[in-house]
């Protein structure tokens, strides 16, 4: 094995570290970021004191001191620990970072990262667990992206400190301890481009983040027989339809996975954009998803809230016409976040 295997979270921070030493205008700014920042962070603050700031408890002034920041030429990377948190500074990034360049006659660029945690943590319950994915993909003026492995993030968020838009890294806590081979030189990833994990011809899997994760688990559960491609999203804005639609062409079956509610969800967009370019499909579409409710607290509830392998195995297996799994899953698997390497 590997001894470069390191989790997401520490890829992050070293994508940071690297990006801090060769660039001079990239500075970190956020609530708590001194302190580690669930580890994306941690250390930084000794080798770059002037360049690691923590902040006052007010979501909008630090957004709105870092989208100053970027219009007048430095990179600055705000973390914001919920995703809740970072609505109260929804002017700053869907009205001004947003539409500033756009206004300005597409020579004023606003070179900002915003760090956003989403999704799922064990017991935070309907106010602290939110994803809201779809609520960034529909600005006009950002980029969207959604990492679901530690190569990926670290690639990711190189090339957001790289480009010269405001980039949003919507990054699911649920995947902070998941490890990978993470290469130690500075790589970019495509911002723009959706990747085919596993090429397949029965049914195509789209999804992305921690549903990501489920549905690579699910094709350990699948008989050798059935073939499926897998399709990580990556970017919700712009969304690769041509990858995506290229595979629904070739399986004529469509299964997304969300990892949030299914209504007016990423999944959704996809099957839509599908029946607008009427592609023939040999079944109906199917949505894996969290059903539409606001995320529970306990874990008696919780328990049957989020997609799992087995669902994403079962939708699968049900589209071709298979026998379902009737596998039970302990409560580590329901409740603890991953820790494992992929």
């Amino acid at each position: 094995m590997s001894d470069r295997i390191i989790k997401y979270s520490e890829a992050i921070k070293e994508a940071t570290a690297q990006m801090l030493e060769i660039d001079p205008n990239v500075f970190v700014l956020g609530l708590g970021v001194p302190q580690g920042a669930a580890g994306t962070t941690a250390g930084l603050k000794d080798l770059y004191p002037t360049r690691v700031l923590d902040s006052a408890i007010s979501e909008g002034a630090l957004t709105g001191l870092a989208v100053g920041a970027a219009i007048s030429g430095l990179r600055p990377i705000v973390y914001h620990e919920r995703v809740e948190f970072s609505l109260l500074a929804g002017d700053q990034i869907f009205t001004q970072a947003a539409k500033w360049n756009y206004m300005f006659g597409g020579d004023n660029p606003v070179p900002i990262v915003l760090r956003i945690a989403v999704g799922r943590q064990w017991g935070n319950g309907p106010q602290h667990s939110q994803a809201l994915y779809s609520l960034f993909g529909t600005v006009r003026g950002l980029k969207v992206v959604i990492p679901s492995t530690p190569k990926m993030v670290k690639g990711l968020l190189i090339s957001a400190l790289r480009d010269k838009n405001p980039i949003v890294l919507l990054e699911p806590r649920w995947l902070y301890q998941i490890k990978e081979d993470v290469p130690e030189d500075i790589y970019e990833v495509a911002l723009d481009k959706a990747r085919v994990v596993q090429e397949g011809s029965d049914v195509t899997v789209v999804a992305y983040g921690d549903g990501f994760i489920e549905a690579l688990s699910a094709l350990t559960l699948l008989p050798e027989d059935v073939s499926v491609e897998l399709i990580d999203v990556v970017s919700i804005n712009p969304i690769d339809h041509e990858t995506i639609e290229k595979s629904v062409k070739k399986t004529g079956r469509l299964i997304t996975v969300d990892s949030t509610n299914g209504a007016f969800s990423i999944g959704s967009e996809l099957i839509a954009k599908v029946a607008e370019h009427g592609m023939e499909l040999k079944t109906a579409p199917v949505s894996v998803s969290a059903p539409d409710v606001p995320v529970p607290t306990s874990p008696a509830l919780s328990e049957f809230y989020y997609p799992t392998k087995v669902d994403v195995a079962n939708a699968v297996l049900s589209m071709l016409g298979k026998p379902t799994l009737d596998t039970k899953l302990s409560f580590e698997e329901l409740h603890l976040a991953p820790n494992h390497t992929l």
